[in-house]
C-alpha cells in the first residue's frame, strides 16, 4: 500500500471512530417517551383546531339564526369540522383550514331585510361587515361579508328564488391534517362513509361538534339522503385524554 493511500485510510478510520463516539455520547430518547411526546403534540394540535373550528361555527350560527331561526341545510356536505389542506402564508409549509356552508330558501323574503339581519348579527359579534349589490333582474345578488379574527363569512342572497347561502372559512393554520382526523374520528383507519357521521342540518339547538367516534350517531343513510329526524346532540362528546 502506498504511503498516501495508507494515510487516507487511517484518517477515514479515525473520523468514523470519532463520529461513532460522538453518537454514543448523545442521549437517546426511549421509544416510549418519543411516542408519548408525539401523542401530546397531536393532542395539543387537536385542541387548537377544535377551538378554531368552534369559534368559526359559533359566529356562523349567530349569523344564520339572525336571518332565520330554523333548520338550515349543510350545503355541499360542508359541515365545516373536517379540515382541508392549504398553504401556510407564502411559505412551502402545508397546514389546514375549515370551511362551513349553510343554505336555505326564503322565497318572498326581501333581500334587503335578509342583508340587514346578517349585518346586525355581524355587529353583535363585533365584526365590521360590508354589503354589496350586483347584477339586475334574475341575476341580482346581494352579498354581505364579515371578517373576524378567526374567519371570513360571506352571505349571498338571490332574490330570484330566495336562496341564501352562507359560507365561513378560516385562515390556513400550521398542523397535520392526518393527526386532526385521527383524533376527530377516533380511529386511524376510518371508513369511506365517515361523512355520514357529520350533521346534515343546523338549527336553533345545534352546537358545534368536533368529535365523531365510530359509536356516535349518523346523519345520512347509505345513499347520502339526510335522516329525518336528525339526531340532536346538545352535549357534544370529546375524546378521552
Amino acid at each position: 500500500m502506498r504511503p498516501g493511500h495508507r494515510l487516507a485510510v487511517v484518517a477515514t478510520i479515525v473520523a468514523a471512530a470519532a463520529l461513532t463516539g460522538a453518537c454514543a455520547g448523545m442521549p437517546r430518547v426511549p421509544a416510549g417517551e418519543a411516542e408519548s411526546a408525539q401523542d401530546q403534540r397531536a393532542a395539543d394540535l387537536y385542541i387548537r383546531a377544535r377551538e378554531q373550528f368552534t369559534t368559526m361555527a359559533d359566529e356562523l350560527h349567530t349569523v344564520i339564526m339572525a336571518i332565520k331561526p330554523t333548520d338550515w341545510r349543510v350545503d355541499q356536505g360542508q359541515y365545516g369540522a373536517r379540515p382541508s389542506g392549504c398553504q401556510v402564508g407564502v411559505s412551502s409549509a402545508t397546514g389546514y383550514s375549515f370551511t362551513a356552508v349553510r343554505a336555505i330558501e326564503l322565497p318572498g323574503r326581501d333581500a334587503a331585510e335578509v342583508a340587514s339581519a346578517a349585518s346586525d348579527a355581524f355587529t353583535e359579534l363585533g365584526v365590521d361587515a360590508d354589503a354589496v349589490e350586483r347584477g339586475s333582474g334574475d341575476a341580482r345578488e346581494v352579498t354581505v361579508v364579515g371578517q373576524s379574527d378567526t374567519a371570513r363569512t360571506v352571505v349571498v342572497i338571490r332574490p330570484v328564488d330566495g336562496r341564501v347561502l352562507v359560507t365561513s372559512e378560516t385562515a390556513c393554520a400550521a398542523g397535520s391534517i392526518s393527526d386532526i382526523l385521527t383524533t376527530m374520528f377516533g380511529e386511524e383507519l376510518y371508513p369511506d362513509d365517515v361523512w355520514r357521521r357529520l350533521p346534515a342540518t343546523e338549527g336553533p339547538s345545534s352546537v358545534p361538534q368536533f368529535f365523531f367516534p365510530p359509536d356516535g350517531p349518523v346523519y345520512y343513510d347509505e345513499t347520502g339522503v339526510p335522516l329525518q329526524p336528525q339526531p340532536l346532540v346538545t352535549d357534544p362528546p370529546i375524546p378521552a385524554r
